[in-house]
């Protein structure tokens, strides 16, 4: 916006067209490119529609793989242009995070029979303005057939989207879960460890949900997570008797990272899951966070005081 000077002063809304937008942002694709030609990082840069517009149409961008738009300014029509873009075909990373993306916007990219980007990997959708409305849709979508890890978190994903994702059949591939911040409780969990979703998962992050101590025994007894191996659950309001239940799970029994920080239970439950007799794999345990002001607990959280990264 600029401001005309003089005796009557004017602002002036007046914003570039396309034509005047172009060279700036196939400048900006060129600069990023060049030391890599198939990563584009434009996190930041206050992108919105038009700009979007002219990147999907730049023939700099059909060799990309991975394409990080974070922190950009990114709606629900941006984000159509973007999944029907002829450009992006080779397109297998996309990180959407912190941007203005609505339930609709998802919601017609789950059920849309033009999106072109096919060939999806990784999506991270995290911080933007989704809920179980179009979560659901999206993890039951036929459009991202390769998808092998989604991030959800920092949203309003609740026990509808772990309904979802315990029914989905469409994700055969996906290794990797996030839903920290989210809402889910022992009633969504139990849904979602039940599918094959689940059985799929090699690392899954519920941190800062709901789960409690019910929802603690629910994923310790589940013999659908097998292939687990990365699993977060900090800050879930896990008491003595859901940290005792990991403890002693025996189907949890992969994993070789565990991170249960920030939860209420005490020493007794702390000592459950240090001294474990089933999670013998483990190479990395964080039970408290926070250990400067607990000093008697510090083995249990420096990962490598117990068994460390080779």
């Amino acid at each position: 916006m600029g401001i005309t000077r003089g005796g009557n002063a004017e602002y002036d809304d007046s914003k570039p067209t396309l034509e005047e937008l172009a060279p700036r942002v196939e400048g900006a694709i060129a600069k990023e490119l060049a030391s890599d030609s198939a990563v584009l990082k434009l996190s930041g840069k206050y992108y919105s529609t038009d700009e979007i517009t002219l990147l999907a149409r730049s023939s700099q961008v059909s060799q990309i793989r991975v394409l990080d738009l974070g922190d950009n300014q990114i709606g629900d029509e941006a984000l159509k242009i973007l999944s029907e873009s002829t450009q992006l075909l080779n397109l297998e990373e996309i990180n959407l995070g912190i941007n203005f993306i609505t339930d609709n916007g998802i919601k017609e990219w789950a059920s849309s029979s033009t999106v072109t980007l096919k060939n999806i990997k990784t999506l991270i959708l995290s911080d933007n303005k989704l809920t179980d409305d179009s979560l659901s849709d999206l993890v039951k979508s036929s459009n991202f057939p390769e998808l092998e890890s989604l991030d959800i978190g920092w949203m309003e994903a609740g026990n509808g989207t772990a309904k979802a994702l315990g029914e989905s059949d469409t994700l055969p591939h996906l290794k990797k879960l996030e839903l920290e911040r989210s809402y889910i409780d022992a009633e969504g969990v139990r849904e979602l460890v039940s599918g094959k979703v689940a059985a799929s998962l090699e690392e899954l992050n519920l941190s800062a949900n709901k789960l409690g101590d019910d929802g603690s025994k629910v994923i310790a007894g589940s013999t659908n997570l097998k292939n687990l191996k990365v699993l977060y659950l900090s800050q879930n309001g896990i008491g003595d008797e859901g940290a005792i239940a990991i403890g002693a799970s025996t189907h949890l029994n992969g994993l070789t990272h565990l991170y249960v920080g920030r939860n209420e239970f005490g020493v007794e439950g702390a000592k459950a899951i240090h001294q474990t007799q089933t999670l013998t794999q483990l190479r990395t345990l964080v039970l408290k966070e926070g250990v400067e002001t607990t000093p008697d607990l510090v083995n249990y959280s420096r990962p490598e005081l117990l068994h460390p990264d080779q």
